[in-house]
Formats: structure tokens, C-alpha cells, sequence
């Protein structure tokens, strides 16, 4: 038993030694992003073939052929379990996901990063977009177009006395007050306080002069900033948004700003629609590297939970992998032959392990570079990963051994249910925000038909 165990640790470090292969190439190598993708598509589709061929057809083969009704209890008892297990196995995935991505797991995968700063932004959006909803100027325009404007709004915040511009600087930006007021200082005018919805500095860039006063804060103050480049960009892509501001100037010119009220429950309806806006229009979701940088130092301990994150994922592939090995070792033994280590080989689940393993290995090793992790610690995260598959596996051919045949079904589909949700919630959309979703699927088709071609081997 010792030398099955031996050699079904040895079978965990050849699955996943492709996470050293694979993270070596993300530091040393610049691997373009669609390459990236198509491989975790290709990974995922090697994966898909190991799960099914190896975790769920020895049980529905079973069920299939059952040849009386005692066969056919014990089939269908079996047959459940699977299925009991593969949703356990898919639930507690998900929960231990999260709890380990609210410590910065989620930095091990780019989609999962994408989608944390995706929920970020949409959050500011949200209460952003109820801010604006009282400035006249964005009111009267289309939401749509909004949502168009929104993407563009960056926060900025000011303590009281701090500088906006001073009189003769070039303008850069408009302001809009989110919170808090700006005081104008200007020869040409009494001095001025503006407070939440109120623009500033849009005068300038309109007349393309210098600033003609003195802009600070009054108080705490927060600011939704439209830089001069996106300024004129969405003058020419919105005609609405140039004529409210030309319409807007000259009622300043000519009224000393005269707001106008609107309804509350019509501003209300505004924000909402333009919220739906935001949903379908050019909202800039994907993260920036500030962005990225940001996800990262918020996570002091992020480096610890994005190994967590990846033992997550590699927990239940190595159990079972152990188990695999030791379900062929007793096949050789019942028909009497005496089993050799490459006879015993699960072909199939192993290329799927392998296969899927390097493109993960190889995009989290990348990110982590980019985020300022330390080389020799990247290494470490991924070489004690083929220490513990290794010893996942031995562990499983061990345990395996001296369990009912019920037990490892159960084990089989637990596996199957977290392999399965963690291919779905990681692996393809990692590959569909990198590659091109039609390659992203014939990359997966050519990974599941890859590892079923292993089965040659067997």
C-alpha cells in the first residue's frame, strides 16, 4: 500500500508541475493576453473532458448498465449521491471563494479582478449618477448619452483652503460639486460660493482663455472631474452635451447663474434610467492598472489569500486524482495483474489537471509581477501547490483505500461540483475577457477533445 501511495503522490507532481511551467513563463515571458485566454480556454476544456469521463461516467455507466433491480438500487444510490455531492461540492466552492476573495483571493484570477472593480464602479456610478441628476446641464440630456458622460467623471477630494486652479492657469478640467462648496474669488465679480451641483470652470474651456479667477475649497469638498481632453471629445459626440453648455454659459452670462428646479420624482426617474444607461452604453468597466494597484494594496494580506484562492481550487482535484489512481491499481489487481506504475496511470484526468493547471499558473504569476510581488515568492506560492497536490493525492489514494464504494462516489461528485463552478466562475470568463469568444470556444473544444484522446493511452 505504501508504494501505491508513493505513486500516487508521484502522479500529483507531474498534474501539476505545470503550475511551476506556467508561472515561470508569466514572470520570465511577455505572453500576449489573447494567448493567455485561449490557453485557459483550452485548460478549461481539458478539464471538462477529466471531470466528466473520470468523476461522472463510472457512475452513470453504472446506473446504465445495472442488469437487475438489487443492481439498479445500488446504481440509483450511487447516482444520487453524485449528484447530492456535486452540489455540496459547487456550494461550498462558492462559499469558501468568497470568504477567501474578501481577504484579496479574487487578485489570483483578472476576471475576478474585472469583476470587483466592475461592482466598485458601479457603485459610484450610482450614487454619482443621483448626484448629477440635480445639475441642470446633465437633466436635460438623453440617459444614454449620460451613461457616456458618467464613464468619464472622476472623483477627486479636497480638504477646506486647498487649490482648484488660480487666476491665469491653463484649464485642464470641469468641476462638478458632488459635496461640500468651492469658493470664486475673481476682480471682475463679488466673490462667489458654490455649493453641491453646482459646474465650475467650464467657462474657460468653452472660451479656450485662462482661468479669470481664483478657485479653493470652502469646506470638505468632493469633485467629479471632466478632464479638457474628454471635455471637447464629448462636445463632438454628444451635439446635446455642447449645446446645454453653450445654453448654460450664456444664461450665466447673462442671469449671474440662474438654477433651474425640477421636479424631485422626475430627477429620481432620470438617475434610474440613466443607471439602465450605464449598463448598455461606453462605461470604460474594464480595470485600470491604477485600478489594479488599488484591488491590490487595499489587501495587506493579499498575497496569503490568492494562495488560498489557488490551493481552493486545487484541493479537490488532487483527492480525487488519488483516488483515480487507486480505482486502476484495483482494477489490475481484480483481473489479477500485477500493476506497474505507468499502468496505472489516470491518462485523462491527469492531461486535464496538466492542461489547465499552466494557463492558470501563468496569468495569476503575470498579475502578481505586475502587482510588485517579489519573484522568489511567486515561485514559493506555486511550488508548495505541487507539494500539497502531491500530497492531496497521496492522501486521497490512502484514505481511499479503506472507504465504501458509496463514500468515494460521494467524494467523486463533491470534486466534480467545485472542478465544475470554479471552471464556470473562473476559467472561461478569464478566457472570454482576454480572447475572442469564438476562438475562446474552439479553443475549449480542442482542450476537451485533447484530453479525451488521452484515454488512448489507458
Amino acid at each position: 500500500m505504501d508504494q501505491f501511495v508513493f505513486w500516487a503522490a508521484m502522479v500529483g507532481v507531474i498534474a501539476s508541475i505545470s503550475l511551476l511551467l506556467g508561472s515561470a513563463i508569466g514572470i520570465y515571458f511577455r505572453v500576449s493576453s489573447t494567448v493567455i485566454g485561449l490557453m485557459a480556454a483550452f485548460g478549461a476544456g481539458a478539464l471538462l473532458s477529466a471531470l466528466a469521463l473520470e468523476l461522472v461516467a463510472p457512475t452513470i455507466y453504472e446506473l446504465s448498465s445495472a442488469n437487475d433491480a438489487k443492481q439498479r438500487l445500488m446504481a440509483e444510490h450511487h447516482f444520487f449521491l453524485l449528484i447530492i455531492g456535486a452540489v455540496v461540492g459547487g456550494l461550498l466552492f462558492v462559499l469558501l471563494d468568497q470568504l477567501i476573495n474578501q481577504k484579496g483571493g479574487y487578485l489570483r484570477k483578472t476576471a475576478y479582478i474585472i469583476s470587483k472593480s466592475a461592482v466598485d464602479k458601479e457603485k459610484f456610478f450610482k450614487k454619482a449618477m443621483k448626484d448629477v441628476a440635480d445639475v441642470p446641464l446633465f437633466y436635460k440630456l438623453d440617459p444614454e448619452d449620460m451613461s457616456i458622460i458618467i464613464a468619464h467623471l472622476k472623483p477627486r477630494f479636497l480638504h477646506k483652503g486647498d487649490i482648484v486652479y488660480t487666476r491665469g492657469d491653463t484649464p485642464e478640467s470641469m468641476y462638478v460639486i458632488r459635496s461640500g462648496s468651492l469658493k470664486i474669488e475673481s476682480p471682475d465679480h463679488p466673490d462667489l460660493i458654490l455649493a453641491k451641483g453646482d459646474i465650475v470652470g467650464e467657462m474657460s474651456l468653452l472660451n479656450a482663455v485662462n482661468r479669470t479667477a481664483d478657485c479653493t475649497s470652502n469646506d470638505e469638498t468632493e469633485l467629479l472631474v471632466l478632464s479638457a481632453e474628454d471635455f471637447h471629445k464629448l462636445r463632438e459626440k454628444i451635439p446635446e452635451f455642447d449645446e446645454e453648455l453653450r445654453s448654460m454659459a450664456k444664461a450665466r452670462f447673462e442671469e449671474n447663474i440662474v438654477h433651474v428646479e425640477k421636479d424631485a420624482d422626475a430627477r429620481a426617474k432620470w438617475a434610474e434610467l440613466a443607471m439602465e444607461a450605464v449598463h448598455h452604453g461606453d462605461t470604460g468597466d474594464l480595470p485600470t492598472r491604477a485600478d489594479l494597484q488599488k484591488q491590490y494594496n487595499s489587501h495587506g494580506n493579499a498575497a496569503f489569500a490568492i494562495w488560498l484562492g489557488i490551493m481552493l481550487d486545487a484541493i479537490p482535484e488532487s483527492f480525487v486524482l488519488g483516488i483515480a489512481v487507486l480505482t486502476l491499481i484495483s482494477a489490475s489487481v481484480a483481473a489479477s495483474v500485477e500493476p506497474s506504475f505507468f499502468d496505472v496511470l489516470p491518462y485523462t484526468f491527469i492531461a486535464g489537471l496538466f492542461l489547465s493547471n499552466f494557463p492558470e499558473a501563468l496569468s495569476s504569476s503575470a498579475q502578481m509581477k505586475k502587482e510588485g510581488m517579489q519573484i522568489w515568492k511567486i515561485l514559493s506560492l506555486w511550488g508548495s501547490l505541487v507539494i500539497l497536490t502531491a500530497a492531496g493525492a497521496a492522501i486521497g489514494a490512502f484514505v481511499g483505500d479503506g472507504v465504501s464504494h458509496s463514500t468515494l462516489v460521494l467524494v467523486e461528485g463533491l470534486a466534480a461540483g467545485a472542478m465544475l463552478t470554479m471552471i464556470c466562475a473562473a476559467m472561461l470568463p478569464e478566457a472570454a475577457h482576454l480572447a475572442d469568444n469564438n476562438l475562446v470556444g474552439l479553443a475549449t473544444l480542442a482542450g476537451f477533445v485533447s484530453s479525451i484522446l488521452f484515454k488512448l493511452l489507458e
